[in-house]
């Protein structure tokens, strides 16, 4: 016959993760003729924007 027997929860890891920095995450792309731009989330919005304005019309 099949013993019985208990179910029992893992115990989860006593290790702290480590603190990691944020990601630098891709915000936009563009391509316009030859020019190829990609922003990232670590751009400052202020210097995204006057290198837009450059940029597009």
């Amino acid at each position: 016959m099949i013993e019985k027997q208990q179910i029992v929860a893992l115990r989860n890891s006593t290790k702290t993760k480590k603190a990691r920095p944020p990601r630098n995450n891709l915000l936009l792309s563009l391509k316009k003729d030859d020019l190829e731009l990609s922003f990232y989330s670590s751009l400052d919005p202020e210097i995204m924007n006057k290198l837009l304005e450059k940029v597009l019309p």
